[in-house]
């Protein structure tokens, strides 16, 4: 049986300063994959080798950091896709020199808590607008009841005071 799938990340920033010249954005705020087969695992990149791009600045001259959390679990009705069968991959690094936690082409699934997803260089810290590409990997438990499933994805970028 097929099971439609379709997410949507929500984007927060947070900052620890008042003055601060921090910046984020995302080209691509929706991951689509849309219909799916119980059992099946489905790999996005939509735009070739990633999905979409977070883009990053700061000009504070301090360490700031990205993190990514599970807002809302995929859900239809009363069912739920546990977090684990969905998973994100940093596929590339576009004029940063930071340190992506878990490596490049890594799947790390999805958790509730904020998992930490890059950490700045010094010279990430000048302005430098860092570009991370993304990809998303979901797999439909055995299991799984058939339905509309939606979820939603927290990126925070913080950084020190």
């Amino acid at each position: 049986m097929k099971i439609p799938i379709l997410i949507s990340i929500l984007i927060l920033m947070t900052c620890g300063m008042a003055m601060a010249a921090i910046d984020m954005s995302l080209d691509r705020d929706m991951v689509d994959f849309r219909t799916m087969e119980i059992g099946q695992t489905s790999e996005i990149s939509d735009q070739g080798v990633y999905h979409n791009q977070l883009t990053c600045s700061s000009t504070n001259n301090k360490t700031w950091y990205l993190k990514v959390n599970m807002v809302r679990p995929f859900t239809s009705g009363a069912y739920t896709i546990p977090n684990e069968y969905f998973e994100w991959k940093v596929v590339d690094v576009i004029d940063g020199r930071g340190i992506v936690t878990n490596g490049t082409n890594v799947p790390t699934p999805f958790r509730d808590n904020p998992s930490l997803v890059y950490t700045s260089d010094p010279l990430d810290n000048t302005g430098t607008e860092v570009k991370i590409r993304f990809r998303y990997i979901l797999t439909i438990p055995k299991n799984q009841i058939a339905g509309s499933y939606f979820a939603s994805v927290r990126w925070t970028m913080t950084e020190l005071l």
